[in-house]
């Protein structure tokens, strides 16, 4: 039991120290003082991610929100029987999202196609992300403070603007789920320990029914969140493997006797207790395993590549090492990356970045051991929940990055992304938050960094965000973050090419020509490019350039109308028939 019921409150009571040694009781700050601090909260957010309103569909935007199944009703069961890229011929089949396809559908309904409330939406799923961190940094510590602190950093952090200026990003809807499991199973918790006795057999007997159908509830409620959070993104499968933990290491020391001792417990008693605990999210996630596997045709997954298991394994190091320097140092931005492979250990992109990795964990640990024997001069329950508070929070932060390491499920050339940072800092700042609350003699200090760090992320942010604006500087900037990006490269040249064929639309192909140009100087094989310079010289009755730029197009595209376009052409020059172009 966490913090104990109310029948057992004289025992939980007796273990307290006095409240001046207690500086994060919830009577340290008033309900008023809250309520201006979270108002100020939320405003400085929506201050900070404003300018995100007035900014246009990007990316994948464009596909799901002209998605039939997003956009017309009686398609929720296609949600939970089909993939995500099902609508499209040759879509990959590798990404079971069913819940959060029915998001962008309920945005729709809201929203329409309108990109100002799509962002909206955005902005208010992240704020709730803040706040479920938020109650539980409390549910655990019982530090407001802490908690705010903590979801500021959070949401102002400057990693986060992909996930909430990018509109169909799913990491904050898992990161939802994930939090609100956390809580549902807190409260399971509580119910599930001895009651202080009532009078009478028959009331004893309808109070322990009672609280058993309450917890059950509980957890059913838990298990629930956590489906939602998996089918939301795949990420969400280590949630297991975070009650385990929490449960092996926290729950057997909360419980309390009837005599009001604690009830202590062999390992195997408390291996026994986890594994009881966990079981019904491995029942979970065996139900979501089974629906992906019919969803995906029979498999569970499918390669995007194809590195060899050696390359994938000696470019971990560097490929977290890129993680953590987007968590701890988001002085630039990290939306995008040039992918680095690494094929030999004894290299400096394989060494540097592992003893990097190696000192960052010594200081994980070493901050875990601390707040772990800085927690024990706390009395129970409140050693448990500080404990919990540090293992979930560490868990939460390593974890939900291993996925990420499977360079052969990610996009060839383009796997680097802070996006897949959202949980992880979930995590980290639960973590940070934790160990906030046992500092107590170094509570104006905190205040000073914390909020010397909120107005730089602030900042940072603010700057970062505009990156998002649209297609076009999505990938004029990500191109400067990463020159060696293959798909950003090629996704930049595409964008130029549509803004130069919006040109030759509205007949300005004086001003068209040149950006086709530009394109092909750096990209020959891109045949929109040469059909948009085609059909410019056509309007500029240049016709043999015209022919010349049809004829590379339908070569390199085999598109029947191009080829079509490209014939008549040469008919009206008087030229003899082509030979067909298979």
């Amino acid at each position: 039991m966490l913090y104990g019921s109310k029948a057992s409150g004289p025992i939980l009571r007796e273990q307290r120290p006095a409240r001046a040694q207690l500086a994060w009781i919830p009577e340290s700050l008033s309900t008023r003082t809250l309520i201006w601090l979270a108002v100020g909260f939320v405003s400085l957010v929506l201050a900070v991610y404003g300018p995100s309103l007035n900014f246009q569909f990007i990316l994948d935007d464009h596909r799901f929100t002209s998605d039939p199944r997003i956009q017309e009703s009686g398609h929720v069961w296609d949600y939970f029987a089909s993939y995500v890229w099902s609508q499209f011929t040759g879509g990959p089949a590798s990404f079971y999202r069913p819940v959060f396809i029915l998001w962008m559908r309920i945005n729709f309904l809201l929203a329409g196609l309108s990109s100002r409330g799509w962002h909206l939406l955005s902005i208010a799923k992240h704020l709730l992300v803040a706040a479920l961190l938020a109650i539980l940094v409390w549910r655990l510590l019982r530090d407001w403070l802490a908690g705010l602190a903590a979801v500021a950093l959070f949401a102002l952090h400057p990693a986060q603007t992909e996930s909430v200026s990018w509109v169909t990003v799913p990491d904050p809807l898992a990161a939802a789920g994930i939090l609100g499991a956390l809580l549902f199973y807190l409260r399971y918790v509580n119910f599930d320990s001895p009651q202080a006795p009532t009078r009478g057999k028959k009331s004893r007997k309808k109070s322990a029914t009672d609280n058993n159908e309450r917890s059950a509830q509980w957890m059913f409620a838990s298990a629930g969140a956590y489906f939602a959070a998996l089918l939301s993104k795949e990420t969400a499968v280590v949630f297991p493997v975070v009650i385990f933990a929490f449960a092996l290491c926290v729950a057997p020391g909360q419980t309390l006797a009837k005599n009001g001792e604690k009830a202590g417990g062999s390992l195997r008693d408390r291996r026994v207790h986890a594994l009881r605990h966990t079981l019904p999210f491995v029942g979970v996630t065996v139900l979501y395993l089974v629906l992906r596997f019919h969803a995906l045709g029979g498999k569970f997954g499918s390669a995007t590549q194809h590195l060899p298991w050696r390359t994938v394994i000696l470019s971990s190091p560097t490929t977290l090492w890129f993680y953590v320097k987007v968590m701890f140092w988001p002085a630039r931005s990290y939306s995008f990356a040039d992918p680095t492979l690494v094929e030999k250990f004894f290299t400096r992109d394989a060494l540097l970045p592992l003893a990097g990795l190696a000192c960052c964990l010594a200081i994980l640990v070493m901050a875990l051991f601390w707040v772990w024997r800085k927690a024990q001069a706390l009395g129970e329950p409140r050693r448990a929940s500080f404990h919990g508070a540090a293992v979930v929070g560490m868990l939460l932060l390593v974890l939900p990055l291993l996925p990420a390491l499977n360079l052969n499920a990610l996009n060839p050339g383009d796997f680097l992304h802070g996006r897949y940072t959202y949980l992880p800092l979930v995590g980290l700042l639960l973590f940070v938050a934790t160990g906030w609350s046992l500092l107590k003699n170094l509570r104006v200090v905190l205040l000073c960094i914390a909020g010397g760090l909120v107005i730089a992320f602030a900042a940072l942010t603010f700057a970062q965000e505009k990156q998002w604006r649209d297609d076009t500087t999505v990938f004029t900037i990500a191109h400067q973050l990463a020159p060696h990006n293959g798909p950003v490269a090629q996704n930049l040249a595409n964008t130029s090419v549509q803004a130069a064929l919006q040109l030759d639309d509205e007949g300005r192909c004086s001003e068209a020509i040149p950006a086709f140009e530009r394109v092909l100087q750096d990209y020959p094989e891109n045949w929109y490019a040469w059909a948009g310079l085609g059909d410019c010289f056509v309007q500029l009755k240049n016709f043999p350039k015209a022919e010349e730029s049809l004829h590379r197009a339908a070569g390199l595209s085999h598109n029947s109308q191009v080829i079509l376009r490209w014939q008549e052409l040469r008919t009206e020059m008087g030229l003899p028939n082509p030979i067909p172009i298979n």
